[in-house]
C-alpha cells in the first residue's frame, strides 16, 4: 500500500489527517531517541555498508567528503566542521542509495524506493525490510540521524529538516516514474530534479550549528540555499549525463532537453556514440549556473546574522570542482 493510500484509509476528516501527520512525527523523534542510544558509526564503516550493496566507485564518496568539508558556512565553529563534514557524507550515501532505485536501468525497483522514503518516518517492519539493500539504508539513516539530532539547534530546524528530506525523496519517486511511466515534462523534471543534490539539508545542518543565525532571516538564507542546490544540480549533471545515458535515465534535465528537441531518440538511450550530440547542450545548463550565481550574490546580501558575503564565490568554484569528479562516476 502507498503513503498516500495508507493515510487516506486512516484518516476520515481533517482532524484525523493532522493526527496522522503528529502520529509520523512523534514516530520519527522516537526513532532519533532509540538511535542516540546506539555508538555513532564511523564514515569508514559506513562506506563499508555501502560497499556491500552499492554499486558506485566508493572514490566518489571521498571526493564528495572532501567537498562538504571545503564548502561550509563560516558561522559553524571548527571544532564541528569534521562531524558535519562526515554526517553530509553519510546523507549522501543514503540519498544515493535512493536514487539507484529510481533512475538505474538495471537497479530500479519501486517496491523498494517506497518502503526507502518511509525509513525516516517509521520503525523497522521485519516483514519488508529483509533484504539488505533496505537494512544498509536504515543503518545509513539511524546512525545520520542520531547525530544530527544532537546539534546545537537541531530543535529549531527539525520540522524544516523534514520538509525538505520530503522534497529529496518526492524528487527520487518522481525520478523513477518519469523512467518508467512517461511523465517527464520539463515544468515538473525543472522543478524535482536539484533537489536530488541535498543542498537545502546541508544547509539545515550548517544552520543547526550557527548559533549567531538570526530566525528571521530563513527566507533570504532559503532563497540562497534553493539557488546553491540548483547550481550543484547543473554542476553534477554536467558530469553524469554520460553515464546516465548509458543508464538510460531520462530524468537527467540534458537527456530530456536533447529527447524533446530531437537530437536522440529514446531508443538510442544508452548509446555512448550519441554522447557529441548531447555535449551541445552543455552551454544552456552552464549559462544557468552563472545565471544563478550573480543571483546568490544578489541575495546574500540581505543575510546579515551570518557573513556570507562571497557565497557565490565559492559556487562559482564549485562549477570547477565538479569536473574533477567525471572519472569516479
Amino acid at each position: 500500500m502507498s503513503v498516500t493510500h495508507q493515510i487516506l484509509n486512516d484518516s476520515k476528516g481533517g482532524e484525523q489527517a493532522r493526527t496522522t501527520h503528529d502520529g509520523s512525527e512523534q514516530t520519527a523523534a522516537e526513532l532519533r531517541l532509540l538511535s542516540r542510544s546506539r555508538e555513532r558509526l564511523e564514515l569508514t564503516e559506513v562506506l563499508d555498508l555501502y560497499k556491500s550493496v552499492g554499486r558506485r566507485n566508493i572514490e566518489y564518496f571521498a571526493w564528495i567528503h572532501d567537498v562538504y568539508s571545503w564548502i561550509t558556512l563560516p558561522s559553524v565553529s571548527f571544532d564541528r566542521r569534521k562531524v558535519l563534514g562526515e554526517d553530509k557524507t553519510k546523507l549522501a550515501i543514503f540519498d544515493i542509495l535512493a536514487d539507484d532505485l529510481a533512475d538505474n536501468y538495471t537497479t530500479r525497483s519501486f517496491a523498494m524506493l517506497e518502503q526507502l522514503t518511509k525509513i525516516p518516518w517509521q520503525a523497522e517492519d521485519t516483514s519488508v525490510e529483509t533484504n539488505d539493500y533496505l537494512q544498509v539504508a536504515r543503518k545509513v539513516w539511524e546512525d545520520l540521524i542520531s547525530s544530527v539530532s544532537l546539534y546545537p539547534r537541531f530543535g529549531e530546524f527539525e520540522r524544516i529538516f523534514y520538509f525538505d528530506l520530503r522534497q529529496v525523496l518526492s524528487s527520487m519517486l518522481y525520478s523513477y516514474l518519469a523512467n518508467t511511466e512517461g511523465i517527464e515534462n520539463p515544468v515538473e523534471t525543472n522543478f524535482y530534479s536539484s533537489y536530488g543534490c541535498v543542498v537545502e539539508l546541508a544547509m539545515d545542518m550548517d544552520l543547526m550549528c550557527s548559533p549567531a543565525f538570526d530566525m528571521k532571516e530563513l527566507g533570504p538564507m532559503r532563497t540562497v540555499a534553493s539557488l546553491a542546490q540548483k547550481i550543484a544540480h547543473i554542476a553534477n549533471l554536467l558530469t553524469t549525463y554520460p553515464s546516465e545515458l548509458v543508464e538510460r535515465d531520462v530524468s537527467s534535465p540534458i537527456i530530456s532537453l536533447a529527447m524533446r528537441k530531437g537530437l536522440i531518440r529514446k531508443e538510442e538511450l544508452g548509446d555512448k556514440a550519441v554522447l557529441p550530440r548531447l555535449s551541445k547542450l552543455e552551454w544552456i545548463f552552464k549559462n544557468k549556473a552563472y545565471t544563478y550565481i550573480r543571483r546568490v550574490a544578489e541575495y546574500e546580501k540581505e543575510v546579515r546574522s551570518l557573513n556570507i558575503r562571497g557565497f557565490s564565490g565559492y559556487l562559482a568554484e564549485l562549477l570547477e570542482r565538479f569536473e574533477g569528479s567525471r572519472s569516479l562516476r
